[in-house]
């Protein structure tokens, strides 16, 4: 992690017991999105000119179909 603080105290006056714990809940909860992150950008996946979905046979494909359009 960098020198930077992780958080600043505005106002009130917290123990250190109290910063502590705030200190562990904020980096856990950082560490827990940072590998949700990690896990999201490694399921996520473009499938633009990805070849299955072109090789697959639906059976849905008529060669009729249009002038079938055209003459209703």
């Amino acid at each position: 992690m960098s020198d930077a603080p992780l958080f600043r105290i505005i106002k009130g006056n917290p123990s250190d017991t109290e910063v502590a714990a705030l200190t562990a809940v904020i980096t856990q909860k950082m560490n827990e999105a940072a590998l949700r992150a990690k896990n999201n950008r490694s399921a996520e996946q473009n499938l633009w000119g990805c070849l299955d979905e072109r090789l697959e046979r639906h059976g849905r494909f008529n060669p009729a179909a249009f002038n079938t359009a055209a003459l209703r």
